[in-house]
């Protein structure tokens, strides 16, 4: 299969026929439509001189235009570059920079702190607007996006009118890109680790990881099932399984622009959402909310979990719920990294195993490397590595001619993605994620793993969320532990009785000999934990 993304929709929608492809603040947007906004955007790029092998950065969250824009673009081979909405506009300068992007998509009520930026770069600027698409009021959940009107938007010199745009491209015709193995969009990563690498997909890294998906789902009639569109396509877990997988298999998406339990436990009361994807911070929040349990529970089916470390208690607290009313869909934990257009590993109804991060997905193949890059033991912990048609082209480095850069090719020709991550496979074939290289600290030679810490911490009750991190006492390496809490407790207790448990459970190395209780921990765009901003520093004036 060598077909572009928007190929594949126009493929997959010979098979689905027409549907409500979107349901956004009450408004139902049929498949038929979006592909002729889609076509008319395309067209005006040309219009415009922006051809293929351009990039264009998208700057936008989860909206309507989140599908026109990336499917126009890749209709006629432009690169999408697309950057979290919330970015500085420095940041947005230094990636549109980067990339040499010619034009720019932004939302009215986000724009306006941008406005200086834009005009310097002089590129053109296409605006956005929820009034472009909704028909009806706007549901109270997404109030925060309508409270600014567009002040500053007069400011743009280079501005047209989202609709504007659709009108001017509908009485053109576009040239069309074929050839999905060209760059199909620049991500960039989270940074937990360092400053955040641009990730370079192809339509067929997307397109595979589509059909790989499909084969765990079952067959429905298109626009019968919802899907609850939260991760944002700013990354791939978004991009690829949140948006392009439903959008090309029927479901009717749900986009959440901005994320609250709330909002989100109340689309699953209201639409038969059957396909819910998220982060752990986004499962744990709608569990709390008083208005997730209820019968409208049964319809999960497809409910997966990735980004970050997801305790299994979470997982069972989850799933105890939905058989609670008579579900039999399950939380299942997987795994993935934007570098393989995110999911490559995953627990199924078929194959599945508490702690672990389930197997790959497909004919994916993933690996335990030692240092040697030679594939170790069963049971012995090493480098996840993964190889597939879903690995990355590359780091972008300014030269999108450059290909490989990141990835190891062997000698047989075969291309590996060395995560950086650590875990190991049991004698099954499951994976377990033990955690991130650069998170491993190292106490008197020993290895310890945070992850084994807090998942060991975890199991106390009135612990919320545990972080296991490297500190530093009189400038000598120890483990630092923070916790939030899911009670009003003293903080001085809590600690005793913390200190007391890890030393009955863990290994004396392990035992965290600082801990600091806090209100809540800080995250990355992506909702992960931070730990770097939660570690400690070596200071040589401490002695």
């Amino acid at each position: 299969m060598n077909l572009t993304c928007y190929d594949y929709l126009k493929v997959c929608a010979k098979k689905t026929g027409d549907f409500t492809a979107v349901y956004a603040f009450g408004t139902k947007i049929k498949l038929s439509k979006l592909i002729s906004d889609i076509d008319a955007l395309a067209a005006y790029f040309n219009s415009i001189g922006i051809v293929k092998g351009d990039a264009v950065t998208i700057f936008i969250p989860n909206v309507v235009h989140a599908f026109t824009t990336f499917y126009s673009l890749n209709k006629i081979g432009v690169i999408a570059n697309i950057v979290h909405p919330l970015t500085s506009p420095d940041g947005l300068k230094e990636s549109i920079e980067l990339t040499k992007s010619k034009a720019i998509f932004v939302l009215d009520i986000l724009a306006a702190k941008y406005a200086d930026v834009l005009n310097e770069l002089g590129i053109p600027v296409i605006v956005c607007s929820n009034s472009d698409y909704v028909l009806a009021p706007a549901v109270p959940a997404f109030k925060v996006f309508e409270k600014v009107k567009g002040k500053g938007l007069d400011k743009f010199k280079n501005s047209v009118k989202y609709l504007k745009a659709v009108s001017i491209g509908s009485k053109k015709s576009s040239v069309e890109c074929h050839d999905g193995s060209q760059i199909a969009v620049y991500l960039h990563g989270g940074g937990t680790t360092g400053k955040s690498k641009t990730i370079m997909l192809s339509s067929n890294n997307l397109n595979n990881l589509s059909e790989k998906l499909n084969s765990l789902d079952i067959p429905h009639k298109a626009g019968d099932e919802y899907s609850l569109m939260v991760l944002p396509i700013f990354h791939a877990f978004g991009l690829g399984i949140a948006m392009h997988f439903p959008l090309t298999h029927g479901f009717t998406s749900i986009p959440m622009p901005q994320f609250t339990a709330e909002a989100a436990n109340k689309h699953l009361k209201k639409h038969k959402v059957t396909f819910l994807l998220g982060v752990p911070n986004m499962y744990k929040k709608m569990l709390e909310d008083k208005n997730f349990d209820g019968p409208h529970l049964k319809n999960l089916r497809l409910v997966f979990c990735g980004g970050d470390v997801l305790p299994e208690r979470l997982v069972k607290e989850f799933n105890k719920t939905v058989a609670k009313n008579g579900g039999k869909g399950k939380l299942f934990r997987g795994y993935g990294l934007t570098e393989v257009s995110s999911v490559c590993a995953v627990n199924t109804y078929e194959h599945n195993r508490e702690d672990s991060i389930g197997k790959p997905l497909g004919d994916i193949v993933v690996q335990i490397w030692d240092e040697m890059r030679q594939e170790v033991p069963a049971g012995t912990t090493g480098e996840i590595v993964v190889r597939g048609d879903t690995a990355m082209m590359g780091y972008f480095n300014g030269d999108n001619t450059v290909m490989n850069e990141g990835v190891y090719v062997d000698a047989q020709g075969n291309r590996w993605v060395p995560t950086g991550d650590l875990g190991y496979k049991d004698s099954d074939g499951f994976i377990f994620f033990t955690g991130r290289k650069k998170r491993m600290i190292i106490i008197s030679g020993y290895n310890v793993y945070p992850i084994d810490i807090e998942n060991a911490v975890l199991q106390i009750p009135f612990v919320s969320e545990a972080c296991a991190v490297q500190g530093y006492l009189k400038n000598k390496p120890c483990v630092k532990l923070c916790v939030t809490l899911n009670q009003d407790m003293d903080k001085d207790d809590a600690i005793d009785k913390i200190q007391a448990f890890c030393k009955k459970n863990l290994a004396k190395f392990s035992c965290p000999r600082k801990i600091e209780i806090m209100d809540s921990f800080p995250r990355t765009k992506m909702a992960k934990v931070d730990f770097m901003k939660l570690s400690d520093t070596y200071d040589p004036k401490d002695k």
